[in-house]
């Protein structure tokens, strides 16, 4: 204000002095003007215009004093509540601000900034980092993302995350900075307004505390481990009811039993927070209960939730969190929460819980399904194997027996395929079976019935695009399911317990097709596909899996016959022994090897064999052989049960079972994706310990 007046001041001034110059050199025209065409006087017409001109003068001086004086009488009142204005806002506002340089240097700062952050000297000069913690550059990046988009589109803004404001610590507080831009004398400064939100964010991290959690808790394995030690279990659960009910109590928690060793669990967000911190190490309390001579450990799975702002959409999202803990094998904790799924445990072999009943029901359903379909498409993995080619045959059979026309979607190219369908492409239903993806997806329509085997990550699928557009679908799989499906199937049956895939669908199978139905040809793949999976019956085999190759056996199965299907190629046998040249062991009892591979499928299978080949050599536990084919790292994982190779391949986008997993990394060098199974290896030992 004070500038503005001083500029009228000048201005007035001015024009006073280019009046009189003015009326000075009209005089002198007019002087001699008059002198020159007429006869006056000189002296007289001079002193006339003189007189004229003092006259003019004077009125000009009072009008511009009494312009001058009124400025003045505004300037100092002006200049007076400007002095008063500005010393009321660095000393009595109650908002802390600095002023800053664009490179952060504190030019100023007010009473209220300096009682916040206790100030006692000055600051003048100093980087604004060490008085709040942030850089000039953050601040100003964080105050950008808030500025409005003038040309942005309103629903694209809608979609795009909100960014979080910038919190800063002074003293005992946190304040949220904001950023005004400013500009004076050319130069730009940037004010920085604090405001308090210490006790905002005490109530929101209090509400965010005492936020009920929901969680499903259930025994899984109880009965299963009786009908092996052939003892009553009833102690044993009241034991884990008691530790479960201690638990809760510890925690202010709620625990009710709603059906036989099923609970459900409401406690708080807190001591939610508590049991991650302690990565759910009731998991381990509970395993050390043991039933019968074996000693054979107990164990439990959750699904807790926090996601839903309702008590209802929590409680769905729990049982859906349960569901998927125990289709993972159980003895774990699947955490539902806004960021997706965490688990915890997981580290025992799960026991297979399948009965004759329960397949029963599966083949019912499926048949059910397949009668009231128009037509049946059947589709595995990616690079097929046995069991996946077996799973798609033994569901193709059942359809034909149905009389509903099916197409199966494979790679007819692979190795694989052409090793092991070279009988069963000569029978007349056979022929025109296998289709590629294109075909597949022209056969799709809204009566079609697409069931998926051996797989329950659509991704990985021989055509995603099939089930994308599918209206109805069945998922039969033996896989640990790592995530939930975004349009959930009509027909689900995911059991980690069973060898393969053609385990369980030899079962719905033996249930659904009369004697002698199931051909030799179809037998000898299924045969295959278990045998490849259980590594000629020696792993991961309970009896439900001898069960079903008798019934493969009875149907015609040969297992020498079978075994001719793995046969291998001459560049797969030395891919194996290039394994084992430059294999390491790593924590003195786990096996690495890595080698460069082509851009044949076929190295997948050769990196299986020298795992298992790894296994074998003694004090090894676990066997890791990666192979390097086109832009993507293939790695496959073995166990002998001590190790759960799927947390670790888990952590790196990958997955399988306790004992056999596996991974695939695009875009990567091989000694890239090497180190990131080492720190993979390394963290889940640090979470086990």
């Amino acid at each position: 204000m004070s500038n503005k007046n001083s500029d009228l001041f000048r201005r007035s001034e001015s024009l006073s002095s280019r009046l009189y110059v003015l009326f000075a050199i009209l005089a002198l025209a007019i002087h001699v003007a008059i002198c020159t065409y007429t006869g006056a006087d000189p002296a007289i017409v001079g002193l006339t215009m003189i007189v004229l001109y003092g006259l003019l003068a004077l009125i000009i001086r009072g009008f511009s004093s009494r312009q001058i004086k009124q400025y003045k009488i505004e300037s100092d009142a002006s200049e007076e509540q400007n002095h008063s204005v500005i010393y009321a806002f660095r000393n009595h506002l109650r908002v802390p601000y600095a002023v800053v340089t664009e490179t952060g240097k504190i030019v100023t700062v007010n009473a209220a900034m300096r009682q916040a952050a206790d100030l006692q000297e000055s600051v003048f000069n100093t980087d604004i980092a060490t008085l709040c913690g942030h850089s000039m550059e953050k601040i100003v990046d964080t105050a950008v993302s808030f500025l409005p988009a003038a040309e942005e589109d309103p629903a694209q803004e809608q979609s795009s995350a909100v960014p979080k404001p910038l919190v800063a610590h002074l003293g005992n507080g946190l304040y949220q900075v904001d950023c005004h831009p400013l500009q004076s004398k050319g130069k730009p400064y940037y004010m920085l307004v604090f405001r308090d939100v210490t006790e905002l964010t005490e109530i929101s991290e209090r509400y965010h505390d005492e936020l009920t959690a929901i969680g499903y808790i259930v025994l899984d394995n109880l009965e299963e481990i009786a009908q092996y030690v052939q003892v009553s279990y009833q102690s044993e659960a009241h034991q884990v009811e008691t530790i479960l009910k201690e638990w809760a109590a510890s925690m202010g928690g709620v625990l009710r039993e709603y059906d036989r060793n099923k609970y459900v669990l409401l406690f708080t967000r807190q001591m939610l927070s508590t049991c991650i911190k302690n990565k759910f190490e009731i998991l381990d309390t509970i395993r050390e209960v043991r039933i019968g001579e074996d000693n054979m450990p107990v164990t439990v799975s959750m699904g807790i939730a926090t996601t839903s702002d309702t008590l209802a959409g929590r409680e769905r999202d729990a049982l859906v969190a349960l569901d998927m803990a125990l289709q993972r094998g159980g003895d774990q904790v699947v955490l539902k929460n806004e960021k997706g799924n965490d688990y915890f445990g997981g580290r025992t072999k799960s026991q297979q819980k399948r009965t004759r009943g329960h397949s029963r029901i599966i083949a019912g359903r499926l048949c059910s399904m397949i009668s009231g379909s128009s037509n049946v498409i059947v589709m595995g993995h990616s690079n097929p194997d046995f069991d996946s080619i077996g799973a798609c045959v033994g569901i193709a059979a059942l359809c034909l027996h149905l009389g509903v026309d099916v197409k199966v979607v494979t790679d007819t190219e692979c190795d694989n395929f052409r090793a092991c369908t070279g009988r069963l492409c000569e029978l007349d239903d056979y022929k025109s079976m296998f289709v590629d993806g294109v075909v597949g997806l022209g056969e799709s329509s809204f009566g079609t019935l697409l069931i998926i085997v051996d797989a329950n990550n659509f991704s990985i699928l021989e055509a995603p695009e099939i089930a994308d557009h599918s209206f109805k679908t069945a998922v039969i799989d033996h896989h640990i399911k790592k995530e939930e499906f975004e349009n959930e199937p009509q027909l689900t049956y995911i059991d980690p317990s069973a060898s393969s895939a053609c385990e369980l669908i030899s079962e719905i199978l033996e249930q659904s097709l009369p004697a002698g139905v199931l051909r030799k040809e179809e037998a000898n793949l299924m045969m295959a596909g278990i045998m490849v999976d259980t590594k000629n019956f020696t792993r991961t085999v309970g009896t439900r899996t001898f069960a079903a190759a008798l019934y493969l056996r009875g149907a015609g199965a040969s297992p020498e016959y079978a075994r001719t299907f793995f046969e291998e190629a001459f560049e797969d046998y030395r891919a194996e022994a290039q394994f084992g040249s430059e294999a390491k062991i790593y924590r003195e009892r786990i096996a690495i090897t890595s080698i460069e591979g082509g851009e044949s499928g076929s190295g997948r299978i050769a990196a299986a064999k020298a795992a298992d080949k790894l296994l074998t050599v003694r004090n090894v536990h676990a066997a890791f052989a990666l192979i390097r084919m086109g832009n993507v790292v293939h790695i496959s994982a073995r166990s002998d049960g001590s190790i759960n190779v799927q947390l670790i391949l888990e952590k790196i986008g990958g997955g399988g079972h306790f004992d056999v997993a596996g991974a695939a990394i695009t875009e990567s060098e091989l000694k890239e994706a090497e180190q990131m199974l080492l720190q993979a290896i390394d963290t889940y030992f640090e979470e086990k310990n």
